[in-house]
């Protein structure tokens, strides 16, 4: 390798890992398996929003990366702290993603869990996949959140690790709290964070 190239492979080991947290993945790559416990504890900000835009462009420290710049109108947050719009960066790791904006172009309405922002002003959702969720709706207007792995393992043991089986949840929250796998109803589905998010402050 010239030494030409070490500035560069060691700013890309840089960003990855300040980027990622050990339970982060993309195309590409491996993403270890979260249940929802894992993502609100993980996850700086947990909010949901309307995409408002989402591009690829370099990355303003190192032009060599690609990275998305993602805006979102914020409907509800969950944790953290977050105005009407939320500007956030994530690192683009594999090229097949630049088309789509890295999932996030025409993604309409989404729920994220999104990690610390890293001193490269780089964040991504805990998880990447599991912790990011489209909002769906069916034919009578109901709407549903559903992440990239189908939402398989979310719920796993989360009432008995969080301490939330004594919380004053709803039939359909606890329904969905004994379901493997599948969408949940969005109402339901958001009581069970806003519960996981009290538990964790």
């Amino acid at each position: 390798m010239s030494k030409r190239h070490i500035p560069t492979l060691a700013a890309v080991c840089l960003l990855v890992l300040a980027a990622y947290s050990p339970l982060s993945g993309q195309s590409g790559a491996h993403t270890a398996s979260v249940d929802l416990a894992q993502l609100v504890q993980g996850a700086q900000t947990i909010v949901r929003g309307q995409v408002l835009s989402a591009k690829i462009e370099p990355h303003p420290q190192f032009p060599n990366l690609q990275t998305v710049v993602v805006t979102l109108a914020v409907t509800r947050l969950f944790k953290g702290d977050a105005k009407s719009q939320l500007v956030f960066r994530q690192y683009v790791w594999d090229p097949g993603d630049f088309h789509s904006a890295a999932g996030y172009q025409k993604a309409g309405e989404l729920l994220l869990f999104l990690n610390p922002v890293s001193p490269y002003g780089l964040t991504s959702p805990v998880g990447l996949e599991q912790g990011r969720f489209r909002v769906l709706r069916d034919a009578k207007g109901n709407r549903y959140a559903l992440n990239g792995k189908g939402n398989f393992g979310l719920f796993a043991q989360v009432a008995d690790k969080a301490g939330i089986r004594g919380a004053p949840l709803t039939k359909q929250a606890r329904e969905i709290l004994a379901k493997p796998a599948g969408q949940a109803p969005l109402d339901a589905f958001e009581e069970i964070i806003q519960a996981l998010a009290t538990v964790s402050r």
